[in-house]
């Protein structure tokens, strides 16, 4: 049995009033389906299995049935007891069993992310997979590699640890550049030796073409990849040639813990701070967790590394949860990049209107002298943050969500656009609040500084690189950096993921104060993580590098500890402040959301159910407590308004417990977020 036989009530059981016939006799076999079409809290359903296939169907299978007069897909999870209603009949068998694993988290996901099942099943079995009606069973593996590289002392020692103590997780601590993917590298050889199935997991794969490309040099032929920039029919193809044993590492963003490993060995998240490794939809899961479960069904190695761990990572390894490793080294480079902040207060003091201090504008020269190359970051896409009057400070905002229109400046993009809703607007030409024509545009994005650098630095050749201009363009533009194409990109998020380029001798951090100032928990956390992982962009060839930190705020301490790439200073620091406020690695957090076009129904509607929630959940429970209901940081998103509520849940509390009473007490127009990277 793979679950037990619980009752209707508790699994939320729906059975189906047949019109045309009654399948309902002592002999015929029920199953328990999570169905794809399923919605709402509706989550598990029981069907008949007819006579003809009787012999044939097996918990874990996925199958073709009818739901609400369309077809649907499902997978059963199990046999089930005779019901006390009539039901409807299974159609068609459309694979052999799926690994147990994948059935065993079906439930888990939906009690511990409040997930309709629906979602879950649409997550395991995506678009494309069930175009055809059989799916083989798995063919034997092969095992064939390849340049493995000598490893230093520190790597090998990490690497046989970790082979020695499959029992829990494993997190490498390591400085960008340390080395931690040739210890991947070398457990992965030992695992696939042995006939097993590994998942290596990137924040983004089309991001980080260099790491595909060892893996695929040390693997020939056993490598797939799986990410949402692929399309239907790839990720189909993918995924069946998982299923039927055709390849033994999959390289992919966080979905691909959802392919069906019928043998699965190992699993290892690089970057593991990333918050691309939580999901912003239904089910909203977060990969570590996932991750721990699958390891923890199918006794797979769980391996993750990063130079800036989550703060809840480090505290795991620093208390037993996980086996803690640490590179204390860079792999080349015996230095770490030297960081410079400059004070832009000054900079505009004496007369230096350019979002480029005069320091940067100066260390570009010399790189571009010597034709080596330059990174240049911002966290903002666009010409402009906003476009606001002079004389009397009115600002163009979003009609639907309320927030400043960002101005773009490009072929096809030229005007004001809303990054929420999509929202688009001409450039006035008058104020609409006073009539002037006093119509500035204030801020910098992405744009502006490429307009920049092409004003400085005319001869040089600069790209940009963010979600505006290049969509899936990533691998293409990695190369031709890589092969000096060109000698300055500018970009956004994107260019933090793990890029591993020889030639890059400066990294300029144009504003470090944006994501330091966001009112969020883990507004540090994040600032620290992103200004460390764009220094490590450079310093990796044969020169040490250099990084330029632009601030407002140069006595910051958290700008103070990242220059100096001491984390475990930050960590520190940080802890205690997490540990008072009784935010994560304290506490787990359940976020609430409505929205609602009805600015006054949202805040009736958050009033009520946090009452609701204090009297029947919060009451006489000390590991517990409430904060709010208040509007969220931003209020109002495409036409409707927005009302939070968030639930710190101590660790002696039972998660799934808690989340399975707070959705009771929910309606469908409540978002659900358990654990979230972030309250924005």
């Amino acid at each position: 049995m793979i679950l037990p036989l619980l009752s209707i009530h508790n699994l939320g059981l729906v059975g189906f009033t047949v019109k045309y016939s009654v399948i309902y006799n002592k002999t015929m076999k029920y199953v328990l389906c999570a169905v794809a079409a399923g919605s709402g809290n509706k989550d598990f359903f029981i069907y008949a299995v007819p006579h003809e296939l009787e012999n044939e169907i097996k918990p874990g299978q996925i199958v073709s049935l009818p739901f609400r007069g369309k077809k649907s897909a499902g997978i059963v999870l199990d046999f089930f007891s005779k019901p006390e209603f009539e039901t409807k009949e299974i159609t068609a068998v459309l694979s052999e069993p799926l690994p147990k694993h994948l059935i065993e988290l079906i439930p888990w996901l939906r009690d511990r992310y409040a997930s309709p099942v629906s979602e879950i099943v649409k997550t395991i079995l995506p678009t494309g997979v069930l175009k055809k009606r059989r799916i083989s069973e798995s063919q034997k593996f092969r095992h064939r590699t390849r340049k493995s590289p000598l490893l230093t002392e520190d790597q090998k020692k990490i690497a046989g640890a970790i082979l020695a103590h499959p029992d829990k997780p494993h997190l490498i601590f390591g400085v960008t550049g340390s080395g931690k993917t040739e210890v991947y590298l070398e457990v992965l050889e030992k695992v696939i030796s042995s006939g097993k199935q590994a998942i290596i997991l990137v924040p983004e794969v089309a991001l980080t073409p260099q790491t595909v490309a060892r893996f695929e040099e040390r693997f020939p032929d056993q490598v797939a990849l799986y990410h949402s920039y692929l399309k239907e029919t790839e990720r189909a193809l993918a995924w069946k040639e998982i299923f039927e044993g055709k390849k033994n590492i999959v390289i992919g963003s966080r979905s691909t813990l959802y392919l069906p490993f019928r043998n699965l060995g190992l699993i290892v998240i690089d970057e593991e701070h990333e918050t691309s490794y939580k999901q912003d939809k239904n089910p909203r899961y977060l990969t570590r967790e996932v991750a721990e479960k699958i390891s923890e069904i199918t006794d797979a190695y769980l391996v993750m590394g990063s130079a800036t761990p989550s703060l809840e990572s480090f505290f795991y390894a620093k208390n037993g949860r996980y086996i803690f490793h640490e590179l204390k080294e860079r792999y080349i480079q015996d230095e770490m990049p030297e960081v410079e902040i400059v004070d832009m207060r000054n900079e505009f003091k004496y007369g230096n209107k350019s979002v480029l201090s005069e320091k940067l504008q100066e260390e570009i020269e010399n790189v571009l002298r010597e034709d080596h190359q330059t990174v240049l970051f911002i966290n903002r896409r666009g010409f402009s943050t906003f476009v606001s009057c002079r004389d009397c400070g009115y600002t163009i905002k979003c009609p639907n969500c309320e927030i400043p229109l960002v101005y773009h400046d490009t072929k096809g993009q030229n005007g004001l656009f809303c990054h929420h809703c999509d929202y688009r607007a001409i450039v006035p030409t008058v104020c609409p609040g006073c009539k002037s024509h006093a119509i500035k545009y204030f801020g910098k994005g992405t744009q502006k500084i490429e307009s920049e650098v092409k004003r400085l630095f005319p001869k040089a050749r600069v790209r940009r690189m963010d979600a505006d201009s290049v969509r899936k363009n990533h691998a293409n533009i990695y190369e031709e950096f890589k092969n000096k194409g060109f000698d300055i990109l500018i970009g956004t998020q994107m260019i933090a993921k793990g890029w591993d380029l020889p030639n890059v001798d400066l990294v300029g951090i144009i504003s470090a104060d944006n994501i330091l100032n966001m009112p969020d928990f883990r507004a540090s956390e994040h600032t620290f993580s992103l200004i460390t992982q764009v220094a490590g962009r450079t310093g990796r060839g044969d020169r040490r590098g250099k990084v330029i930190l632009q601030t407002y705020n140069p006595d910051n301490p958290i700008l103070k500890m990242a220059a100096e790439h001491n984390y475990k200073s930050f960590y520190n620091d940080e802890i205690p402040k997490r540990r008072e406020l009784s935010y994560p690695p304290y506490s787990n957090l359940i976020h609430l959301l409505y929205a609602d076009k009805d600015p006054k129904k949202c805040e009736e509607e958050s009033h009520n159910l946090s009452k609701e929630i204090i009297q029947e959940i919060v009451k006489n429970r000390k590991n517990m407590e409430l904060v709010g209901p208040s509007p969220a940081f931003l209020p109002k998103i495409d036409g409707k308004y927005r009302w939070q509520i968030l639930l710190k849940v101590y660790e002696k509390e039972n998660l799934d417990e808690i989340t399975g009473k707070v959705v009771k007490y929910t309606s469908q127009k409540w978002k659900i977020d358990v654990n979230p990277q972030g309250l924005i």
